[in-house]
């Protein structure tokens, strides 16, 4: 039910012209309720593909069990990617299952589309 209102959301988003970022703000919605944590902060967000298959590509910071942090990648898929969304790079997310899935979902989704990871 919450993806479906998402959904609707983005099309209300879509059709003032700037789906792009209404994507992107769909995705770090999504990023953190699954990683259960409002206060996530992103960096280096971008929006690849289009808007019926695009994906927003980037990366969030946590805080380490020493006190440091460290940058998680994440993809969040714009169709919903048949509820396996979002993809995040740690072992304990339910989606993609293992790290060569997700590397190769970062390149070919990602990397490949156009995102530029400086």
């Amino acid at each position: 039910m919450k993806s479906l209102a998402l959904l609707l959301l983005f099309m209300l988003a879509a059709c003032s012209g700037d789906w792009r970022q209404a994507a992107v703000n769909d995705a770090e919605a999504l990023v953190r309720d699954q990683v259960k944590d409002p206060s996530l902060q992103f960096s280096r967000v971008q929006f690849t593909g289009d808007d019926r298959s695009g994906q927003t590509c980037g990366y969030y910071t946590i805080r380490t069990a020493d006190g440091g942090e460290a940058s998680i990648r994440f993809i969040s898929f714009i169709d919903g990617n048949r509820g396996e969304n979002p993809f995040i790079d740690l072992p304990s997310a339910p989606y993609p299952t293992n790290k060569d899935d997700f590397d190769l979902a970062w390149r070919s989704e990602c990397l490949d589309l156009g995102y530029k990871d400086v």
